[in-house]
């Protein structure tokens, strides 16, 4: 198969959401919660439990090795109150539904596992590094972690749009690793996956951060309102594809002096990180079962 240049026709069909679905109702709803300064976990508890398939998936990443909670958690609240944390919580659960309504099943060989663990990499990697910064504002951690997680929501719509031509893209990948990807997608579709995430989280009506993240986490030029955010996200998706050995620029810590964090904190961090990682891994598995849509 060849690929076929569509830039036109993908950014009508982001900006239309010709094909794509609304956002679902439960993310909607998470989103007010995101909205409200006044954190309930049995709130967060009533809307998660309206998907059941979701619940599903909380209680078991609560249960995973990474937490490493004594005792099997068996509820929503003991999941989110005892084990997850009210942040990390419905921030996951609102990163889960946000992805889990575009199927990647037609894509043949795109590999939702890897997908989740850079996402859960990046996140976990942002929150822990937004720590180092003094007098960082409050927000700053859990910002990072909602945004690390869904900051490449655009593969999922490329997939989920045009499965033919991405399994084409992911083949040209694996027959030469030393290939750019969002080059690639640019050649193929005039768009690559931050430009196609953008216009998906506008249309959605995400947080500006969130949107800022998604479009320019690879930006050194980024000059816009959320600067400490998108640097520190974007160091981190760096240094988790570098884990996960993709072809992109080695992650070099002192890019995050610019944020105020010094260059052996982020050494020490790290080292904790690639501790973690199999454990990451799991969950990244945990969430890629049964998600295929």
């Amino acid at each position: 198969m060849t690929a076929s240049r569509v830039s036109t026709s993908t950014r009508l069909e982001i900006q239309k959401l010709s094909q794509l679905p609304a956002i679902p109702l439960v993310a909607q709803e998470l989103l007010e919660v995101f909205a409200d300064g006044q954190l309930d976990v049995q709130r967060i508890a009533v809307v998660i439990r309206r998907d059941p398939a979701l619940l599903a998936r909380l209680v078991g990443l609560a249960n995973s090795a990474y937490f490493g909670y004594p005792v099997p958690v068996t509820t929503v609240e003991d999941a989110i109150f005892k084990v997850l944390g009210i942040n990390i919580a419905r921030s996951l659960a609102f990163s889960v539904v946000l992805a889990g309504s575009l199927s990647t099943r037609d894509c043949t060989n795109f590999q939702l596992d890897r997908y989740w663990t850079r996402a859960m990499v990046t996140a976990t990697l942002a929150q822990q590094l937004a720590g180092q910064i003094e007098n960082a504002p409050p927000a700053l951690a859990n910002d990072a972690y909602l945004a690390g997680f869904i900051h490449n929501i655009g593969l999922l719509v490329l997939v989920y749009l045009y499965p033919a031509e991405m399994t084409w893209v992911f083949d040209r990948l694996a027959e030469n690793p030393a290939l750019n990807l969002s080059a690639l997608l640019l050649d193929t579709f005039g768009a690559d996956h931050r430009q196609a995430g953008g216009w998906l989280a506008r249309k959605w009506h995400l947080p500006k951060f969130v949107v800022e993240v998604i479009e320019h986490h690879h930006d050194p030029d980024y000059a816009g309102e959320h600067p400490s955010l998108v640097r520190l996200v974007g160091f981190s998706s760096c240094w988790a594809s570098s884990l996960l050995k993709e072809n992109i620029q080695s992650a070099n810590p002192q890019k995050l002096l610019a944020v105020g964090i010094a260059e052996d904190a982020t050494k020490q961090t790290l080292a904790w990180m690639t501790g973690r990682y199999s454990e990451i891994a799991e969950m990244a598995r945990l969430l890629a079962e049964n998600t295929h849509g």
